[in-house]
């Protein structure tokens, strides 16, 4: 069976991060815009002033000077709409993924270790949630046989309970039960080795 698609309807989600980021595009287009305007201006109007001076009257001249920047602010003004609108639906790829595994680091947090963090196709992300995926599954696993060997350690001592409390006492038994436990124990310390607590 295929895999619904996510699609998500709010395009604000973390309103910080994605306004940074449009910021961040707006300036870079602003700078742009200035270093690119600037160059028009100081390179090609320096030369084209000199060689239009003679031929247009100062006034005409001064008059294609302000037609000219009028156009450059009115285009950045015009376009800057569509910076927004493409800086909000590139920042939705990131502020999306950064929600999802958010609220999903969240929940598993509070030990539902059988969380998968899942994208949509086209996020960005995708690597650090399939790593997160990776170190939720090898902990889940780490888990289920640490509880197994839990089990057998229970199920031991209540054996040893009745056998030490049954007349005779079958101690050879009891030796084997304690040896049991303690090839489970280091079982358990081998396993809670694997990870580094702070």
């Amino acid at each position: 069976m295929p895999r619904p698609i996510l699609r998500r309807r709010k395009y604000i989600i973390e309103k910080g991060l994605q306004f940074r980021y449009i910021g961040l595009v707006f300036a870079l287009a602003l700078i742009a815009s200035i270093v690119t305007g600037w160059t028009v201006f100081a390179t090609g109007w320096h030369f084209l002033g000199e060689k239009l001076a003679s031929v247009y009257p100062q006034g005409r001249l001064a008059y294609v000077l302000r037609a000219t920047n009028l156009a450059l602010v009115r285009n950045l003004l015009l376009i800057s709409p569509l910076i927004f609108i493409l800086g909000l639906l590139f920042s939705h790829r990131i502020a999306g993924p950064v929600y999802r595994i958010g609220k999903t680091l969240r929940d598993i947090s509070k030990g539902n270790l059988g969380l998968r963090i899942r994208l949509r196709e086209g996020d960005e992300l995708v690597d650090l949630a399939d790593t997160i995926n990776n170190l939720t599954e090898n902990f889940n696993k780490t888990i289920i046989l640490d509880k197994d060997i839990v089990i057998k350690i229970e199920k031991d001592l209540e054996e040893i309970r009745k056998l030490a409390s049954s007349q005779p006492c079958d101690c050879a038994k009891i030796e084997a039960l304690i040896n049991s436990l303690q090839e489970k124990s280091k079982e358990l310390s081998l396993s809670f080795n694997k990870w580094t607590a702070a």
